[in-house]
């Protein structure tokens, strides 16, 4: 439900793409490090790992071409992927951004012939994935100081 007063932006001109310059990723890695990072106080660099060059990066940028929305999946064996770094810009929150990058970073697990992925939620996430078809595997340990679960999703083939 809308507050009273705030204002939705319009999401008929969002595009999602992947980061294919230098210029690109850089806008990329900041935006997750803004996103998931700086409010854990972790430094810059946190926000990537050694899997960037082997992974499907996905974002979601508005008619001024600002990142909106990210995601990434990476190989993790002959039919199992993993997802990490799923964010959304605070105010395009709960209008299916995060949903829509979710589907694409799917089919292109699909369209790899994996059958299942899965990814460490963090707790307050768990809700979002769920409505998007994951379910709760476990508990789950990670680098970060705060609680995630694991999760996964089957794919049809």
């Amino acid at each position: 439900m809308q507050q009273p007063g705030l204002c939705l932006p319009d999401l008929k001109n969002i595009s999602l793409t992947s980061p294919s310059t230098a210029a690109e990723f850089e806008r990329y890695y900041q935006f997750r490090w803004q996103q998931l990072r700086k409010p854990l106080n972790l430094p810059k660099g946190s926000e990537q790992d050694e899997y960037e060059s082997i992974s499907f990066h996905c974002i979601a940028v508005d008619s001024s071409q600002e990142i909106i929305a990210v995601g990434r999946i990476t190989p993790e064996s002959d039919n199992q992927m993993r997802i990490r770094y799923m964010a959304v810009a605070d105010q395009y929150q709960h209008q299916g951004l995060g949903s829509m990058i979710l589907r694409a970073l799917l089919r292109y697990a699909q369209q790899q012939n994996i059958s299942m992925c899965w990814l460490n939620a963090r707790v307050e996430a768990v809700s979002f994935y769920e409505k998007n078809g994951f379910s709760v595997v476990g508990c789950s340990e990670t680098d970060l100081a705060i609680p995630h679960k694991r999760m996964e999703i089957y794919l049809k083939p």
